[in-house]
């Protein structure tokens, strides 16, 4: 039975959830028009003006969408998969769609404006949920997506656009204030992204052996960096180190094997391996072997704060 409270709460939803898409169409439209893609920006925020307009202008689809809005808590399982009324209830409006995979026969059928559509509507929900946009999208891509690696890898990155994009964002307060005509997008989101767009994780080989250690690549939630465990051949874990997509590299030797030159060798693997030619670390003012450490390594001084110094490697290009 649907009554009048299922009908106000998925007339309340839908609403919300446009406004929230429209928010994120607006940040993805304008990293779109930064890569000179004016023409695929004014389509994407077209598109999200028009998102799910069909959950309005069709008696039918609400009716069904109407009959499982209770449900809609599970939005905050990036694992739950759909039921059998679940997915009855959500045909018409698949149908009614091109945003959806299962819009067409193939999800490979895809366009390019519509994997941007479905980034911008699986991001919306990710905020007004709390729930992580790139787990929810690589669970999902087994349970339900089935996309091949060329539309995949298309969704995920303009998901990582968006997650760097409205990293700070407040969306719930900034919806309510009707502030989404005034985005703040600075250049720094775009050199992040420039440097995000370069950062292929899959560059990086799982493992690397050494003379003394094993560097093995861990599992890692943060996209933007790759994390390795440091061990011996034995399988002892003598430290860690990470590269993040601005070249930024941190170690730690663990303090019983420090006097092993472990973190010579290890680091210098990380550098001959970091994809990107410019490297910086940061280092305690206090931190006199550290100092030490990096300048062995070619760091040069390049800029300090009240409380660190930043240090430059610049590796020699490869002809």
């Amino acid at each position: 039975m649907i009554n009048p409270e299922m009908l106000s709460k998925q007339l309340n939803d839908t609403l919300l959830h446009r406004q929230y898409v429209m928010r994120s169409g607006t940040y993805l439209s304008k990293y779109l028009i930064y890569k000179k893609r004016d023409v695929d920006a004014v389509s994407l925020l077209l598109r999200c003006s028009e998102h799910d307009l069909s959950k309005l202008r069709n008696l039918d689809e609400f009716m069904a969408l109407a009959s499982i809005v209770d449900d809609i808590g599970s939005m905050s399982d990036v694992a739950h998969e759909l039921t059998s009324t679940q997915i009855d209830a959500i045909k018409l409006h698949w149908k009614n769609n091109s945003h959806h995979p299962e819009h067409y026969e193939s999800p490979n059928d895809m366009s390019e404006l519509d994997i941007m559509e479905m980034a911008c509507d699986c991001h919306a929900r990710s905020k007004q949920y709390h729930t992580d946009l790139l787990e929810f999208i690589r669970v999902q891509q087994d349970l339900r997506f089935h996309f091949d690696k060329e539309h995949y890898d298309k969704l995920m990155w303009y998901a990582k656009a968006l997650v760097v994009m409205t990293k700070n964002d407040d969306y719930e307060n900034a919806v309510s204030k009707d502030e989404d005509a005034n985005l703040e997008f600075g250049l720094y989101n775009t050199c992040t992204l420039g440097m995000l767009e370069h950062f292929k994780d899959d560059a990086f080989e799982p493992c690397y052996k050494l003379n003394n250690l094993i560097i093995k690549k861990e599992k890692n939630t943060d996209f933007a960096t790759v994390v390795y465990g440091i061990y011996l051949y034995d399988g002892t874990e003598v430290g860690y180190m990470s590269l993040k997509c601005n070249g930024a590299i941190e170690y730690k030797i663990f303090e019983e094997y420090s006097d092993n030159d472990y973190e010579h060798e290890a680091v210098s693997k990380l550098i001959e391996i970091a994809t990107m030619n410019d490297i910086i670390c940061v280092v305690r003012k206090e931190n006199e072997d550290s100092k030490t450490f990096v300048k062995s390594l070619g760091f040069r001084q390049d800029d300090q704060t009240a409380n660190s110094i930043i240090y430059r490697l610049v590796k020699e290009k490869e002809e």
